[in-house]
């Protein structure tokens, strides 16, 4: 299966959002997203669930969110929360290929009690369905995995798999991420990360004592052009056949 912009084929994508201000803090967002996937160059021997979306969909949907970001700051914050809740609905009278709707929520909490120590606490839950009688696409479904999730294990490797071991992802998902962060050149803005991250996937139900967990350590340079992150995260359930450690890189806000 080719693999091109998060999971699989991106042909063509267009989509915008908007955002209105209800209080102080906090602001309704809602926007439109058209996407056309192709699946392609599957292997003979994939599930039937890969081979039966073989092929070229769109989905048309739209999206409403509420979110109440209180943060002290928009790259390093520590104080404040970050705290939203979003519903997307696709197909129907939309049009497009595929229909179901996803339910979701995320809140983050940044305290720094002592000296330039900061805590973070973050949490989010999703939810899929598919609508009408369709089957939720592979491209929408929830797999774990990453510097923005679990870290400690590759991108979208954690999820339900199929019986000949493709990772087909879930209709629900569960993760959470515990930070403490601390200061190692204040005069560059670079700061050194210990985190704790522990997630997962399912298909039937959310299951609290089946959550992958991870711990590692890793340096943040709040530089000119955003934050860099280099981190490693050690496997704490490691399985026969997984690497005990992944390295990650990237430029951007965690989560």
């Amino acid at each position: 299966m080719q693999q091109v912009a998060d999971h699989f084929g991106l042909d063509a994508a267009q989509a915008f959002r908007f955002g209105f201000p209800l209080f102080e803090d906090l602001r309704l967002y809602t926007g439109y997203r058209y996407e056309r996937v192709e699946i392609k160059d599957i292997i003979p021997t994939a599930t039937g669930l890969i081979l039966s979306q073989q092929g070229i969909s769109t989905t048309s949907s739209v999206n409403l969110g509420l979110r109440r970001d209180t943060k002290n700051h928009w790259f390093d914050p520590t104080a404040g929360s970050d705290i939203g809740i979003f519903l997307d609905y696709a197909g129907g009278p939309l049009g497009g290929d595929n229909y179901f709707t996803r339910y979701g929520a995320s809140a983050k909490v940044f305290y720094t009690p002592v000296w330039e120590l900061t805590f973070m606490g973050h949490g989010r839950i999703g939810y899929i369905q598919g609508n009408q009688g369709r089957e939720v696409p592979l491209q929408e479904r929830y797999r774990l995995g990453g510097i923005y999730s679990v870290r400690g294990f590759e991108a979208f490797s954690i999820g339900p798999r199929a019986p000949t071991g493709e990772v087909i992802g879930g209709t629900r998902e569960l993760l959470f991420n515990f930070e403490m962060l601390f200061p190692i050149v204040r005069e560059v803005k670079l700061k050194g990360v210990i985190f704790f991250d522990m997630g997962n996937a399912w298909n039937n139900e959310y299951d609290l004592g089946d959550m992958r967990k991870t711990t590692g350590a890793g340096i943040r340079w709040y530089s000119p052009v955003g934050p860099l992150r280099l981190e490693i995260g050690w496997k704490l359930d490691r399985e026969p056949g997984e690497p005990a450690y992944v390295w990650f890189f990237s430029i951007g806000n965690p989560f």
